[in-house]
């Protein structure tokens, strides 16, 4: 992240792509929909803006804590995808041996 910088009424956060998956990014907005309406812009290839509007019974709230929050977030989003990204080799073996053993799967015998 570059920073945060303040246009109007709203603030923008500039997040490297290099860095944060755009999912993780994503992800990160839906879940404070709740507190701020969230916009993602491409600025350039590697970078986009996050715009934060804080209106309404919101506008009230600490812009600042909010956005702080936000980054928290976004790195757990992001180290989620990587963990999830790891270990699906391991994941698909284990859901593989699991549903051999069961009825799901029908095994012929010689």
């Amino acid at each position: 992240m570059t920073g945060v910088t303040r246009e109007g009424d709203r603030f923008v956060l500039s997040v490297d792509t290099r860095i944060y998956s755009l999912e993780a990014v994503k992800k990160t907005a839906y879940k404070f929909a709740a507190v701020t309406s969230v916009i993602l812009e491409p600025k350039t290839d590697n970078v986009i803006s996050v715009f934060f509007n804080f209106v309404g019974a919101h506008a009230k709230n600490d812009p600042e804590r909010i956005i702080a929050d936000f980054c928290n977030e976004l790195l757990d989003q992001d180290l989620r995808e990587i963990i999830k990204r790891e270990t699906t080799p391991v994941r698909n073996l284990i859901l593989a041996h699991a549903f051999s053993r069961s009825s799901l799967v029908e095994h012929n015998e010689a």
